[in-house]
């Protein structure tokens, strides 16, 4: 007994300077707990079995889980050899395509379709020039759009893989005079498998619940998922009960296929060692090179079009007389009066987080806490977005905020959902401090302020990159403010997909170019303010 509460007299000071960090995480479970309670205390589990025997739902599962399948499937193997390109080969270029392939991580989909329908619509580029007609309005479409907004992605989780290869590998294979494929099969392949299943987990779940993308390209309910059929059933027929019924199978097939790919997930862990990785000449041939060269090219075709065709209409007459609406820069203050409070709260979360799951690491009794923590930031992945919302917006309202509480419920959804990003941003730095660092803080006495002060200089580059990609996903995104958008609260994507659902595809397109615009603005200004004047993306 003496020992248990020395034992506990011990903890205390850790309890106290982890208390904000607790209180952050225990703060983002309450609000999805009491979420997710108040839209089931308006479901009738009577019904559900009636939803479980109709085959639209059926038609609709078979298609998601095919569509993210085949999206997920396809970035994944364009992001292998596109990896492996940039991991060899120094050319003009490689550090401005990297920077663009994190701008397409986080540019709005609706800016993304955009450019996809002027490329490869009926009337596109691809059309024009090669007389090619392209069915865009269904699976293929769908595809193409997944593919070019997630194989960046993909990539780079990839070279984050590489980075764990410890340069003296890099060293030995180039005097063994290995080549690339050699190297592939007896170097990469052993730490590329241990980062494969998370990023193909992450990219399904992407395209899984996808919304503006099925929304917009999808060409009718035979290309509809669960997803846009939650939507359906809360902003047409504001049926509760059938969309409480669909997101929560929406997380039972999220969650199932997650734990059938991380069981056989090889445990990921870094080298504290390992700050950055040489790069080391191997022994090349002409298969390497047209190899390279073919992914490569695929990869230039799929991305580079539609971001150029984003700025087409740049230099038309039109675009200055967009300019001078009114309208546009109003919801360009709606965007950003959403965007702003969204990133930093997801930041703060994100703190919350990984304070406490670096402060676990390696330590007897808490050793797998980090690992839950991390999981539990990316329910929001296998939960709706639309869902959480309609369920917050739902408790709030028996508190009598009702519409009032909109704008809130908007900002706190975008801030969760930008979450997983944020911490995949953020925690390996913070692991790799905390593993090089940690019994020195504690030698030293250094907690709290002045262990950040000390860090500040490592870690503003990563907390910069996620700042980024959370402003940058809450001023793109249209899933939550779709349902509670509403003239005071028009957001610039909620916008731009009213100017194209009113056929007003010119001034749409000039919209699209400002949006685009705002986000290469936002993101570079966040990286130079915070990350300071090194704030290269890498």
């Amino acid at each position: 007994m003496p020992q248990r509460a020395k034992s506990l007299a011990n903890s205390l000071p850790w309890l106290a300077r982890l208390s904000p960090a607790l209180l952050g995480v225990m703060i983002f479970i309450f609000i999805g707990a009491v979420s997710l309670a108040a839209l089931l205390r308006y479901s009738d589990l009577s019904l559900w079995p009636q939803y479980l025997s109709e085959a639209y739902l059926w038609r609709v599962i078979r298609f998601s889980l095919w569509q993210a399948l085949l999206s997920s499937g396809l970035s994944i193997l364009v992001a292998i050899p596109v990896a492996s390109c940039l991991m060899h080969r120094s050319f003009p270029g490689r550090g401005l395509l990297l920077q663009l392939f994190a701008v397409s991580m986080v540019v709005p989909t609706i800016v993304a379709i955009l450019g996809i329908v002027v490329v490869y619509g009926r009337s596109g580029w691809l059309f024009q020039l090669f007389g090619v007609q392209v069915p865009l309005y269904g699976l293929f479409g769908i595809l193409i759009a997944h593919v070019f907004l997630n194989m960046p992605l993909a990539t780079r989780l990839l070279l984050q893989g590489y980075g764990l290869i410890p340069a003296g590998q890099w060293r030995q294979s180039s005097q063994l005079g290995l080549g690339r494929w050699q190297a592939f099969r007896l170097i990469e392949w052993h730490y590329l498998k241990k980062v494969l299943p998370g990023a193909f987990v992450l990219t399904f779940m992407l395209c899984f619940s996808s919304f503006a993308v099925v929304l917009s390209l999808g060409g009718g309910p035979k290309s509809s998922t669960l997803e846009v059929a939650i939507y359906q059933a809360l902003r047409f027929d504001f049926d509760l009960n059938k969309a409480s019924f669909l997101a929560l199978l929406q997380v039972c097939i999220c969650t199932l296929f997650a734990m059938l790919v991380y069981r056989l997930t090889p445990t990921n862990r870094q080298d504290m060692s390992l700050l950055a990785s040489n790069r080391y000449l191997l022994r090349d041939s002409w298969c390497a090179k047209v190899s390279d060269g073919v992914f490569f090219t695929i990869m230039l075709l799929l991305v580079l079009p539609p971001f150029v065709a984003i700025f087409d209409p740049l230099f038309s007459a039109t675009f200055w007389q967009t300019l001078q609406s009114a309208g546009l820069w109003r919801a360009v203050g709606v965007s950003l009066k959403i965007a702003l409070p969204a990133a930093l709260l997801s930041l703060l979360l994100a703190l919350c987080f990984g304070v406490l799951a670096r402060h676990c690491l390696g330590r007897v009794g808490v050793h797998w806490l980090p690992d839950k923590l991390e999981h539990l930031s990316n329910l929001i992945l296998m939960v709706p977005g639309l869902v959480i919302a309609t369920g917050l917006f739902l408790w709030l309202r028996d508190f009598g905020w009702g519409l009032s509480s909109g704008y809130w419920v908007v900002v706190w959804v975008n801030a969760v959902m930008a979450l997983p990003f944020v911490m995949r941003a953020l925690m390996p730095t913070l692991y790799q401090q905390e593993k090089r660092f940690r019994h020195l803080y504690a030698s030293l006495g250094i907690w709290g302020l002045s262990r950040w002060r000390l860090e500040w200089p490592l870690i503003r580059l990563s907390l910069a990159q996620a700042f980024a990609y959370a402003l940058l996903l809450s001023l793109g995104d249209m899933g939550v403010i779709a349902i509670f958008g509403s003239q005071g609260l028009l957001s610039l994507p909620l916008y731009l997909f009213q100017l194209i659902g009113s056929y007003r595809l010119e001034e749409g397109a000039c919209v699209a170019v400002v949006l685009i615009s705002l986000c290469i603005l936002l993101f570079y200004s966040s990286l130079r303010l915070i990350g300071g004047k090194s704030h290269a993306v890498h």
